[in-house]
């Protein structure tokens, strides 16, 4: 993995150009990218891993299940009650498997991205809002300077018919 000044050819003291800091930025935002991707393989293979153990576990839930049930034969609402009871546990246990896995990888997504000062969704729409109110401030002083009416400053703006 390359350092950010392994690239640089700048004399020292000297600001990057802005080919510079868009390159650097693509080396981080490829970066990030690879790190997105390789936590996303371990969040597969825990999920994987976490599912075979449960899909393990319900087999022998189901052995016993199914043993206890010769034991009892012909007590049919008995076994049926084992068995959806049995069903909802590893139901619950696969649903809560699968959030620990999303959340841990949401986690490592959001902490790579804040570790690269990648912007969340929230700072992009404060951003574009402030944007918006500035557009909106511009463009109300813009109209009030091309009014008729109003007072240019001095030095400001000169009448057409000047002879300067």
């Amino acid at each position: 993995m390359h350092s950010p000044n392994d690239f640089d050819d700048r004399i020292p003291g000297e600001k990057p150009s802005l080919q510079d800091q868009a390159e650097r930025f693509s080396r981080k935002l490829t970066d990030s990218a690879q790190q997105i991707w390789l936590a996303g393989l371990g969040a597969f293979g825990r999920a994987q891993a976490e599912g075979s153990r449960v899909f393990d576990n319900l087999v022998k839930e189901g052995e016993n299940i199914e043993a206890r049930n010769r034991e009892q034969t012909g007590d049919t609402p008995r076994w049926r009650d084992n068995v959806e009871e049995h069903l909802g546990e590893a139901r619950e246990k696969a649903s809560g498997t699968w959030d620990k896995v999303e959340k841990a990888f949401d986690d490592r997504v959001q902490g790579v991205l804040k570790r690269l000062h990648i912007p969340t969704a929230e700072d992009v729409a404060a951003l574009t809002a402030r944007i918006d109110a500035l557009n909106t401030r511009v463009n109300r002083a813009e109209a009030r300077n091309a009014s008729p009416s109003a007072d240019p400053s001095p030095g400001t703006h000169q009448s057409p018919t000047s002879d300067a």
